[in-house]
């Protein structure tokens, strides 16, 4: 796909190439915190040797490699981290949108009609070069991962993936997917009224929801491009040997311009709605293909993108016209079920028929087999957490990501009681074809801090705990910053790495465990916080890891949490309790033990009030008869615990929590709270020495 707009007015700087004795710096900072003494030093002897032979030749070759591309890493990139990956990318690669509700429920037929103009317009807007380019806070970003938003596909191949572009010739088309079916959706010219040209793409897809049959999973196309890349290499291979029919059918699927999934599931939590996004049952998507537009049976839409040649940051664009369209649309549009007379030339459907032989229904049967073993081995956890978000982190005057990084590696630790080697990822789409460099998370702060606040939360005080927080989350940001500058490690080293001619030695660093272990990622993060989310996630990058997606709002904190069952509902609970620690921590540190004492006697006061309050016959049955303490004080005079409310922070965010409580959970609420607040964070918080 030409696209116009492909980069900024002004040119953008070359991806840097970081001096070779600063990345073996900060490597070393990096890694030695998650590693023995002795696993360490072998290492660093490891890395002397590299520096002092191989490496400087190597680092050379990386500077007229960059002097003679735009941007020296991003074909090894693509290669290394995408094409030679043989995982699925269902499970390990693409990664997933959920989208807020509409104020007003539109039928599923008129949201994808919606979402379907909207996309067809931002892709004809991108192609003309009168879209303003991406910029951060002013700076411009590249534009060139919007090549391959629409009309791409990727394909498994023999040993390695490769992605089509497809010419706007022969690309205009929508792939449609209802039931396990495929469909080709095509468009007129669009009209002066785009009432109208939703409408009418609202009538086809309507016919296609009330005519289409169930097909039979056994005969599912789509779960086939779930399954490892080389089980769908040798799947497509063979359908395309099953007759022409198949051939044309997928090179019409491959080469629309997007596809949208009609999906028959209608999820409602935020479990079940990011299930139904990362995966549902596997027959009504195809996973190559650049995007889906995913749309559920109760109105609900999302997202799952292909990231071998775009990033989630990228497509948030496209994501935001997305939603703001349909939500212009449900404000504006026709009661549901009401459409308007057809008129002038209308848009068409056709189904892609496939043929079937044994050999490839076989090859669907494992598919679904693989999909179906993976799922069931799969944990997909989600925490709202609603106590604070953005705003409160700020006035602790910490960075909010490096803040909701150090939560995780807490919730990590009291898991687990290691440290793991931990991915954030970080933009670097201030460079000519910048992609993403690796922050690391942990660092000799994080790990300090993580092993006081857990195995000798006695020998130390709220102060040096609250201190030794605030240098991880300082270093954090640092080491970020500098990852956003082209200043990070991984990329480097991996360059350093792929410059090894192949009869080359191979030196003993690139297999050293530590140098391999220290980017085993056991925990794979990223942060997208935009409104317009109401889930975002993806799978884990190693089988013993989580991937986690987290979304930072002002009042609240997000996350979801992946692994193989190796207890993402329990990391969740940890996560929740690292951020209430961590707040607690940071503002109380300046407080002494027998005031945080007087707090929590307080609380225990409020809940002792409430007790009695609770046994009096003319207690309040229903939160619309008494809503607020206030009015609970005035139905029960002689419960006089106001004074306590009043004149401890503690007990104050009681008072909030029993605003959003029904007066039947009140109690229930505050007993759970108490217990947890002394039973876990004055373990640490009131230690023997301070």
């Amino acid at each position: 796909m030409t696209v116009n707009s492909s980069s900024s007015a002004t040119p953008l700087a070359k991806l840097p190439i970081p001096e070779l004795h600063d990345t073996v710096a900060r490597f070393t900072e990096a890694a030695r915190p998650l590693f023995s003494a002795d696993e360490f030093e072998a290492c660093l002897a490891k890395l002397n040797d590299f520096v002092a032979t191989q490496g400087p030749s190597l680092q050379a070759r990386l500077a007229e490699r960059s002097a003679q591309h735009e941007n020296w890493l991003e074909e090894w990139w693509n290669e290394y981290a995408y094409f030679t990956n043989r995982a699925s990318i269902c499970f390990n690669v693409n990664y997933f949108f959920g989208f807020r509700d509409a104020p007003q429920t539109m039928a599923q037929a008129r949201v994808a009609a919606t979402l379907i103009d909207s996309a067809v317009r931002f892709r004809g807007q991108l192609e003309s070069g009168s879209m303003e380019p991406d910029n951060i806070r002013g700076k411009p970003m590249c534009m060139h991962q919007y090549q391959y938003m629409f009309a791409t596909c990727r394909h498994p191949g023999e040993e390695r993936d490769w992605t089509e572009v497809y010419p706007r010739s022969e690309s205009s088309h929508i792939a449609v997917a209802h039931k396990g079916r495929f469909f080709v959706l095509r468009l007129p010219a669009a009209s002066a009224s785009r009432h109208a040209d939703i409408a009418q793409i609202e009538r086809q897809l309507q016919n296609v929801i009330d005519t289409t049959e169930q097909l039979e999973r056994a005969k599912s196309i789509g779960v086939l491009t779930a399954a490892l890349r080389d089980d769908w290499y040798a799947a497509r291979e063979c359908l395309l040997q099953v007759s022409p029919e198949n051939a044309a059918s997928l090179r019409a699927l491959e080469s629309a311009a997007f596809l949208v999934s009609l999906e028959s599931a209608a999820p409602v939590t935020t479990k079940e709605f990011s299930l139904a996004c990362h995966c549902s049952d596997g027959i009504n998507r195809y996973f190559d293909k650049n995007f889906q537009i995913l749309v559920f049976a109760n109105g609900r839409y999302g997202f799952n993108g292909e990231h071998s040649l775009t990033d989630a940051t990228t497509d948030m664009r496209l994501c935001n016209t997305l939603v703001h369209d349909v939500e212009a649309v449900a404000a504006e549009a026709p009661v549901a079920g009401v459409l308007a007379p057809a008129v002038g030339e209308q848009p068409t459907t056709e189904e892609l028929q496939f043929a079937f032989s044994a050999e490839l229904l076989g090859h669907i049967e494992r598919a679904v087999e693989f999909f179906d073993a993976t799922v069931a081995a799969h944990e997909l956890s989600t925490l709202s957490f609603d106590s604070f978000g953005k705003e409160q982190i700020k006035k602790m005057k910490v960075s909010p990501d490096a803040f909701v990084q150090m939560a995780m590696q807490l919730a990590y630790y009291r898991q687990f009681r290691h440290v793991p080697a931990t991915y954030e990822s970080a933009s670097t789409k201030a460079f000519a074809r910048g992609r993403t460099e690796t922050s690391r998370s942990v660092s000799a702060h994080s790990v300090a801090w993580c092993k006081t606040m857990v195995d000798h939360p006695e020998t130390t005080g709220l102060h040096a705990k609250a201190e030794l927080l605030r240098k991880s989350i300082a270093h954090q940001s640092q080491f970020t910053a500098q990852c956003a500058k082209g200043c990070g490690i991984d990329r480097h080293l991996l360059g350093l790495e792929l410059a090894l001619q192949a009869d080359e030695p191979r030196h003993a660093l690139f297999s050293d465990p530590v140098f391999t272990g220290s980017r085993h990622w056991r925990l794979s993060t990223s942060q997208i916080s935009d409104s317009i989310l109401a889930a975002y996630g993806w799978g884990e990058v190693v089988d013993d890891g989580f991937g986690v997606a987290y979304r930072i709002e002002g009042e609240a904190l997000h996350f979801n949490v992946v692994s193989q069952r190796l207890g993402s509902a329990r990391l969740c609970q940890y996560l929740s309790d690292a951020l209430m620690d961590m707040r607690f921590l940071l503002t109380n540190a300046h407080k002494q033990p027998h005031e945080i004492k007087a707090e929590v006697d307080a609380v225990a006061n409020v809940l002792t009030s409430i007790k009695l309050l609770s046994s009096s016959p003319n207690r309040p049955l229903s939160p619309q008869a008494a809503t607020t303490p206030t009015e609970l004080h005035a139905a029960e005079p002689e419960a006089r615990f106001r004074s306590p409310f009043a004149e401890t922070p503690v007990a104050n965010a009681m008072v909030d929590e029993l605003d959003r409580l029904p007066s039947n959970e009140v109690i229930c609420a505050l007993e759970t709270r108490l217990s947890r607040f002394v039973k876990e964070s004055l373990s640490w918080a009131l230690p023997s020495t301070s």
